[in-house]
């Protein structure tokens, strides 16, 4: 009989899965509580549920009493990376990414906490994620008096949000289910009509065969991952999902957005983006791209408090502006 102790899957510092189905998250950012008016950016934020398994954190930058009857803001839905599998929406790294990011753009931002592999595998969180953004859709042309007939409405929605200017977000495999959302909204509608106008993927996450070297890389860490996400993927590492250039992918000309930017940064990853770019390019998608070559490392853009995450945030914000 094996040992209780056995392993199948052992990335430290992050993730151990043992053969028995026991997972082991080695290394998570703490817990974030709800919290009104934030002393360091106004910004106030709070959890609500979507459905039985799915949630969301929603985010609502400090108001004036101006701005109450202005115009409404930008609606930002996020999806967190982390390898499918890591961290979530109410945890500190990516809660004070999208804190400082809803501050400086002044938008709504709506990050979804969905279903985690591998205790859910994919394609899990693309339908949690689906789920959430027609959720959010749901929300136009309401008002106040809504929320007496339905419960499972959210205020700052209603009362802020401008559904002219719905745009997604995700990094790495966020910015993988941003590519997975925006096919199937080019093929099915959103709730009430509404249409995403543009999306971010930051440091998107995509297994695109390029060089020898970025084989050997993509053999490691970056591949592992797909295999603990989605185990039983068809075509494995050549699922459309992951890779969008293979032969059945669909076609990315049907992205459901008009508006899109892609960013890289300075590490193995920056090839296969570049190859995701030129498929995008000549797939003939009549929408508006956008490319933000940062030279910084990933993590960069997650260290709120220097130079270089303050200006990577200015150049993604200004993206919905």
């Amino acid at each position: 009989m094996a040992s209780s102790d056995e392993t199948i899957f052992d990335l430290p510092p992050y993730i151990r899965v043992f053969k028995d189905g026991r997972v082991e998250r080695l290394h998570s950012s703490p817990y974030v509580p709800p919290s009104l008016n934030d002393p360091e950016t106004g910004v106030s934020w709070k959890d609500v549920p979507i459905s039985s398994k799915v949630s969301a954190r929603i985010y609502l930058p400090k108001i004036s009493d101006q701005q109450e009857n202005e115009e409404k803001l930008p609606i930002f839905v996020y999806f967190h990376g982390a390898g499918f599998c890591l961290e979530s929406a109410f945890r500190s790294f990516f809660h004070t990414f999208i804190k400082h990011f809803v501050s400086e753009a002044k938008a709504i931002g709506v990050s979804v906490e969905y279903r985690l592999a591998p205790e859910h595998p994919l394609p899990a969180a693309y339908e949690d994620c689906w789920e959430a953004l027609q959720w959010v859709a749901s929300h136009v042309r309401l008002d106040n008096s809504s929320l007496k007939r339905s419960m499972d409405k959210d205020p700052w929605i209603i009362n802020y949000g401008d559904f002219d200017r719905l745009y997604l977000g995700g990094d790495s495999p966020g910015g993988n289910i941003v590519h997975n959302v925006l096919l199937r909204a080019g093929k099915e509608k959103l709730n009430g009509g509404v249409k995403i106008l543009g999306a971010i993927q930051y440091y998107p996450y995509f297994l695109i065969r390029t060089s020898s070297k970025q084989s050997d890389y993509m053999e490691n860490d970056y591949r592992c991952y797909w295999k603990l996400a989605y185990p039983n993927a068809p075509g494995g590492t050549d699922n459309p999902m992951i890779n969008p250039t293979v032969e059945n992918a669909p076609d990315l000309a049907g992205y459901g957005c008009s508006r899109l930017l892609i960013s890289m940064v300075a590490d193995e990853t920056r090839d296969i983006t570049l190859l995701f770019i030129e498929a995008l390019k000549k797939s003939g998608w009549k929408g508006q791209l956008d490319v933000a070559d940062f030279e910084a490392e990933f993590f960069d853009l997650f260290q709120t408090q220097t130079e270089v995450g303050k200006n990577m945030i200015r150049r993604l914000t200004s993206f919905i502006k």
